[in-house]
C-alpha cells in the first residue's frame, strides 16, 4: 500500500501583507517560508524540491498529528480497548501521528483570501491505528507582523488528538541556530529516558540546563541538547507569549505565543538538506533551525498527571499558536 501522496496534486498559496509574505503547501498544511519586509531571507526553513517534505525536510513547517511527540511503543488505551498505533522507523516509537499522520498528507484549500487561507483534511476511523472519523482544519492568518496558526479538529468517537506546527526557525538565515539566544516561560521540564521518552518526573527548570527563564544563548557549554518539553501550564489557556527567540546577527526577535500547555524544543541536530534545495542560501546542516512546538505533553496517553489529550465527540480541539515578529 503506497501511503505517499501524489505530489503533483500538491498546491502552494502565497498570503501576504504590508509586513509579511508567507508561503503555505498543502502538502502537511506546511509554512514553507516567512519572508519580513526589509530582511532577504526566509524566517523557516523550508525546501524548493516538494519530495524533500518526504524525506530530508520531513515535517519542516508541517501541521503534525493526530498525535505529535512520541507514543512509547505505539501503544495506546482508549476507554479500556488497547490500539497498536504503527511505528515511525527508525523509532520504535510512534512519532507525529504516524508514517503517515497529518505531517504528510496533502490537504484541501476550502477557502482563500490575500491574507489567510483554511485548509482541511479527514483522518478516517482507523487511520494510523486511531479509532474515529476526525476532521482537522488549520488556519494561516497573517495579521501585521504576525503570521497566527489556528488549528481545530472534531471525532465522532472517542480518541487521541494532539498537533504541532512543526517549523524551523533561524532568524539569521544562515548557519547554526546556537547563537541566538532563548527566553521560555516554563518552571518545570520533562527528563526523558535514552529514547527520548519522558520518565514521568516533572522536574524544576531552574538551575538546571533547561533553565531558559532568562533570555540566554543557547549553545553554552552546558548545552544538554534540546529535544525537550517545557511545562507551561497542566491545561489549554487563553494565548499568551510563551518563548522569546533572538538573533545575534539580524536583531531579529520572535515572540511565540500559544493556548497550549507544553512547548517541545528541538535543536535540529539531525537537520541535513542539500543546498539545491534550501530556500535559502547555503546547505543546511546539524543546528540549522530551531522547532518550537506547541502541543500537550508527550506521551500522555501513559502519564494520568499530564494533561490528558482525549477528545471526545461532544468537545472540539483548538490550538491557537503565533509568531509575532519584531
Amino acid at each position: 500500500m503506497n501511503l505517499a501522496p501524489d505530489l503533483h496534486q500538491v498546491q502552494r498559496i502565497l498570503l501576504t501583507n504590508s509586513q509579511l509574505k508567507v508561503s503555505i503547501l498543502t502538502l502537511g498544511a506546511s509554512i514553507q517560508s516567512i519572508h519580513l519586509k526589509g530582511y532577504p531571507h526566509s524566517l523557516v526553513l523550508g525546501s524548493s524540491n516538494l519530495a524533500d517534505y518526504l524525506g530530508n525536510a520531513k515535517y519542516f513547517g508541517a501541521v503534525v498529528g493526530r498525535v505529535a511527540n512520541r507514543t512509547a511503543r505505539g501503544h495506546a488505551m482508549i476507554d479500556g480497548k488497547t490500539y497498536q498505533l504503527p511505528l515511525t522507523l527508525p523509532e520504535s516509537h510512534h512519532l507525529h501521528g504516524g508514517p503517515a499522520g497529518t505531517g504528510s498528507k496533502n490537504w484541501t484549500i476550502v477557502e482563500q483570501t490575500d491574507d489567510g487561507v483554511q485548509l482541511q483534511t479527514k483522518l478516517a476511523d482507523g487511520e494510523m491505528g486511531y479509532p474515529g472519523n476526525m476532521i482537522v482544519n488549520v488556519f494561516y492568518r497573517l495579521i501585521d507582523s504576525s503570521l497566527e496558526m489556528e488549528i481545530t479538529a472534531t471525532t465522532d468517537k472517542l480518541t487521541l488528538c494532539n498537533f504541532a506546527g512543526h517549523s524551523y526557525l533561524n532568524l539569521d538565515g544562515t548557519g547554526s541556530i546556537l547563537d541566538h539566544q532563548l527566553h521560555i516561560k516554563a518552571d518545570h521540564y520533562l527528563p526523558v529516558d535514552n529514547e527520548l521518552i519522558p520518565t514521568g518526573e516533572v522536574t524544576p527548570t531552574e538551575g538546571s540546563a533547561f533553565d531558559f527563564n532568562q533570555l540566554r544563548n543557547i549553545g553554552r557549554e552546558d548545552y544538554p541538547g534540546l529535544d525537550t518539553n517545557f511545562c507551561l501550564s497542566l491545561a489549554s489557556r487563553p494565548i499568551q507569549t510563551v518563548a522569546t527567540l533572538k538573533a545575534p546577527i539580524t536583531g531579529l526577535s520572535l515572540d511565540y505565543q500559544t493556548t497550549e500547555p507544553g512547548l517541545q524544543v528541538y535543536d535540529g541536530r539531525h537537520i541535513q538538506l542539500s543546498a539545491e534545495a534550501n530556500i535559502n542560501q547555503g546547505e543546511l546542516t546539524a543546528y540549522a533551525g530551531l522547532a518550537l512546538e506547541a502541543q500537550h505533553w508527550p506521551d500522555a496517553v501513559h502519564q494520568s498527571h499530564f494533561p490528558p489529550i482525549l477528545l471526545t465527540p461532544d468537545n472540539a480541539y483548538q490550538q491557537i499558536t503565533r509568531y509575532v515578529f519584531r
